[in-house]
């Protein structure tokens, strides 16, 4: 009853200020996200929510929606250029936001920036949900008009939080007091960890080549730790698994040879426990998984491959969907479709330094030295060439933002003619890789 009265008192009091409902979304065609703050407060930390009230409308009735939560600004370089923030809203009651996920209802929603040519993120969301086929977690996203106080604030992304929730990453968190260290575990590699989240510190194994002849060695990376533990010992034990598979990974591609976790969750040698290196990786880790991420990292070419925004998770509990660690949920692609669509491999070998790091992704130029590994992709990538669903994810991409034609000002017209450019890029990269991956 009393958040009730919250919600009706904050409604009133934005109603009062001159924030009529009439005036958002009006000569809008797309559903529209108002954020009313408290005191029509800024939203300007990244730290802090803003008490606000959240209204969904200019929708379908069983759409609408009026509900009390907070607001931040969330993501990191995304977050500190130009006037366009992107945004996170938590609620507080679950609710669910224009049918997106079949309807489940979570606290948590984002507010992606919608760029100058709309559709990155779009993009690689309807790529992947070609690729995984329904067996693998991937944000679900619409396009929506925000609003904050009455100020139009442009067309944005609404989607998906990546975090461990049923129905997302369906990870077992621990409860409080339980401290085993066998217990579900989401992880991102991570170029901003920072005091958040814990992070484990991984990588700077020997020098190795990638498939195109290339030797480097791999930098160390951050693996934030993204879902709740409760204990020295789950933290201690997710390092040391998470580099226990790393090492299976590493010495199957650089030396072919087979290497498992002992009981103190240590890599050690798998002579005569496994026959094939491929077979003791195939053991610790979803290769499916890791071919699903590596086709659609090739598909957009993304300079943070193997920086940031890199989700895995491994859950050791009874009745687990992530047995092995699994790669899931992509996210933050609005550094991906640069380079020409037959300019050669991104994903899966070393690359020159962007902004003077060196993003390459240890997993998948690893994984792809294993002839076992190699034979997955391609599996999958005839599949999905010659079902055409990666061609018809691209073109529905574009029929999509076609519709947003109506909310933008005629000066805003081109952005629609950079989504079809991005359709075009697709479509030359699947011809591309089909030249590397089809009959070979």
């Amino acid at each position: 009853m009393r958040i009730k009265m919250i919600v009706f008192v904050m409604f009133l009091l934005c109603m009062l200020c001159g924030v009529a409902e009439a005036e958002v979304g009006e000569g809008k065609e797309q559903p529209c996200v108002h954020i009313m703050t408290q005191e029509g407060r800024p939203v300007v930390s990244k730290e802090e929510y803003v008490p606000s009230l959240i209204q969904v409308l200019n929708c379908d009735e069983a759409y609408a929606l009026t509900a009390d939560g907070g607001v931040k600004i969330r993501g990191n370089s995304t977050a500190d250029q130009g006037d366009e923030k992107p945004y996170r809203i938590k609620f507080t009651k679950k609710q669910n936001m224009l049918g997106l996920h079949h309807g489940e209802k979570y606290k948590s929603w984002v507010l992606l920036r919608s760029y100058w040519n709309l559709a990155p993120d779009y993009m690689a969301f309807h790529l992947a949900d070609a690729i995984f086929g329904g067996k693998y977690y991937h944000s679900d996203s619409t396009y929506v008009n925000l609003y904050i106080n009455g100020e139009y604030k442009g067309i944005y992304l609404l989607c998906e939080q990546n975090q461990a929730a049923p129905g997302r990453i369906d990870v077992r968190e621990p409860k409080k007091g339980e401290e085993q260290p066998r217990t579900g575990y989401l992880l991102e590699m991570d170029n901003y960890a920072g005091d958040e989240h814990p992070y484990v510190l991984i990588g700077q194994m020997s020098a190795t080549e990638d498939i195109a002849g290339e030797r480097r060695a791999f930098p160390m990376r951050n693996y934030s730790i993204k879902s709740d533990i409760r204990s020295k010992e789950q933290f201690s034990f997710i390092r040391r698994h998470l580099n226990a598979v790393f090492r299976i990974l590493y010495e199957a591609a650089a030396n072919d040879r087979p290497f498992m976790i002992d009981a103190k969750e240590s890599a050690v040698p798998a002579d005569g426990t496994y026959k094939t290196a491929f077979e003791a990786l195939d053991a610790v880790m979803d290769l499916e998984s890791l071919a699903n991420m590596l086709i659609l990292e090739e598909l957009v070419q993304n300079y943070d491959v193997g920086a940031g925004s890199f989700y895995m998770a491994v859950d050791f509990t009874e009745g687990s969907i992530y047995p092995k660690l699994t790669f899931l949920a992509p996210w933050d692609f609005n550094w991906a479709y640069y380079e020409p669509a037959d300019g050669g491999y991104y994903a899966c070998t070393f690359q020159p330094p962007q902004a003077g790091q060196d993003r390459s992704n240890a997993w998948f130029i690893l994984a792809m030295k294993i002839g076992g590994f190699q034979d997955i992709v391609k599996a999958k990538w005839q599949k999905l060439s010659q079902s055409g669903v990666l061609a018809d994810a691209a073109r529905q991409v574009v029929t999509d933002c076609e519709k947003l034609a109506g909310d933008l000002d005629e000066t805003e017209q081109w952005r629609i003619e950079m989504v079809r450019n991005l359709e075009t890029y697709v479509l030359g990269r699947i011809d591309w890789l089909n030249g590397q991956w089809l009959n070979k």
